[in-house]
């Protein structure tokens, strides 16, 4: 399958401009997003069914992930299993890949952040 970029959904999320390509009605197997912020994702979260899988196009930023710092820039690749809890810090553009595709009744809120 062939997704436009014309066609793409754009949303605003806790600080994190989307572009988002698909749902799971599209392809039950992953979702794909594009992502745009200049300071992080403002809140901590976890999935309970899809991994999240971020590939850094450009900048640098911090991913946290079980309360552990993880540096990142340009041409890195961040993978987030299901369950896992984790926010992001930093001015980057990326790829998002969940799977399988996102579905917003298993994402879970665990607290916002002030500290971007």
């Amino acid at each position: 399958m062939i997704y436009k970029q014309k066609d793409a959904v754009a949303i605003e999320k806790h600080g994190v401009k989307m572009w988002i390509y698909n749902s799971k009605e599209d392809c039950v197997h992953a979702a794909v997003a594009y992502q745009e912020t200049k300071q992080g994702h403002a809140e901590e979260f976890f999935h309970e069914k899809s991994a999240f899988i971020y590939y850094i196009i450009d900048g640098d930023g911090k991913w946290i992930i079980e309360d552990k710092d993880y540096d990142v820039s340009k041409g890195d690749v961040i993978i987030v299993p299901p369950g896992t809890r984790f926010y992001f810090k930093g001015n980057v553009k990326q790829v998002c890949i969940t799977a399988p595709a996102w579905e917003e009744k298993y994402e879970r809120h665990v607290r916002y952040v002030d500290d971007l």
